[in-house]
């Protein structure tokens, strides 16, 4: 059972993390060609890859539960676990209610936005894409490299 779970563990992650941490970039290039509708549909991607994210942190539970080799008071496990959560609500939250703010503006003003305007959201939506990329890629670090193992 704990081979079992360790696979599906390692498999939800390959197939969820990667877009979770790149699907903001889409956003960001929505934006600079000023296109309210896909602004917010990569905003909706962004948070269901984020929250499928869910069922990976599950499985990683549910193998160190049944396994021998790996406690949940493991420092690097202890790290990684506060790092997802940062990460998730980051990717699941934050990032589409900013990625809706700025689509409904671009929709209300029929693909307008001042040049000042658009640099600070894209900024904004930058830092947050940058933050979340960084902390899955902590993460997986933290996960192969397994620090005091």
């Amino acid at each position: 059972m704990h081979t079992l779970l360790s696979i599906l563990h390692v498999l939800t992650a390959v197939i969820v993390v990667g877009p979770a941490m790149l699907l903001p970039w889409l956003g960001e290039r929505a934006l600079r060609e000023r296109d309210g509708d896909r602004v917010h549909r990569a905003g909706r991607r962004c948070m269901a890859f984020n929250a499928l994210t869910v069922v990976a942190a599950l499985f990683g539970a549910l193998t160190t539960v049944t396994g021998e080799r790996y406690s949940f008071a493991d420092p690097w496990l202890i790290v990684a676990g506060t790092l997802y959560v940062v990460a998730v609500v980051n990717g699941a939250a934050v990032i589409p209610g900013t990625l809706a703010r700025i689509g409904k503006e671009l929709q209300d003003g029929h693909g307008i936005m001042d040049g000042e305007s658009l640099e600070q959201h894209r900024a904004r939506l930058l830092t947050l894409a940058t933050l979340n990329f960084v902390l899955y890629l902590l993460i997986v670090i933290l996960m192969a490299w397994r620090p005091g193992v």
